[in-house]
């Protein structure tokens, strides 16, 4: 297991994922920007630990909350703050979090630790057609997310994480990445 990510990793991980998409087309043009909505104050996401160094956390786009992680559903290993954050406008692209950039992918450890890509589980408040239609993703986008957290679950703050997701999902699952990955 690795060190702490720094905010240079994090840039370079960015880098990566700037010009890399789900689909060839905008997959926004399939939902009118669904999961980018702003009428919604739930509809945010949570910073991975370290990523708010990427921020001044003066972003006028952006609404910030800090939280203590044993108010919310994370690992017992994580004990410094949570930022959740919510757009009030359209982000500038390459400001966009992970999370938005590897969506609808997220990581998933099996029973022996191997890390496979699966479309997202948790409940959204909003349906998102390239999970609920299962469309096919770009080879490029899921080797590329693939990379992206193969590096970042080398932080143990992120193992732990993924690994405590992973260890509330239910199967089957539907993996995409690996594909030749049979659960």
């Amino acid at each position: 297991m690795g060190l702490k990510l720094t905010k240079i990793q994090y840039r370079q991980l960015y880098k990566l994922l700037d010009k890399i998409t789900p689909l060839e087309e905008d997959c926004g043009n399939l939902c009118a920007k669904i999961c980018c909505k702003q009428e919604s104050t739930d509809l945010g996401m949570y910073l991975l630990p370290g990523e708010e160094s990427l921020f001044t956390g003066k972003e006028d786009w952006l609404v910030w909350e800090k939280q203590n992680p044993k108010d919310f559903d994370f690992p017992d290993s994580w004990t410094d703050s949570v930022f959740f954050i919510r757009c009030t406008r359209d982000c500038p692209r390459e400001k966009r979090p992970i999370q938005c950039r590897t969506f609808p992918l997220t990581p998933h450890l099996t029973a022996t630790g191997t890390l496979l890509l699966i479309r997202e589980t948790l409940p959204l408040p909003y349906q998102c057609p390239l999970i609920t239609q299962k469309i096919p993703l770009r080879p490029s986008f899921m080797q590329t997310v693939y990379q992206v957290w193969s590096k970042l679950i080398q932080d143990p703050r992120i193992y732990d994480l993924v690994e405590f997701d992973s260890l509330d999902r239910t199967e089957p699952l539907d993996v995409v990445y690996p594909t030749q990955w049979e659960f």
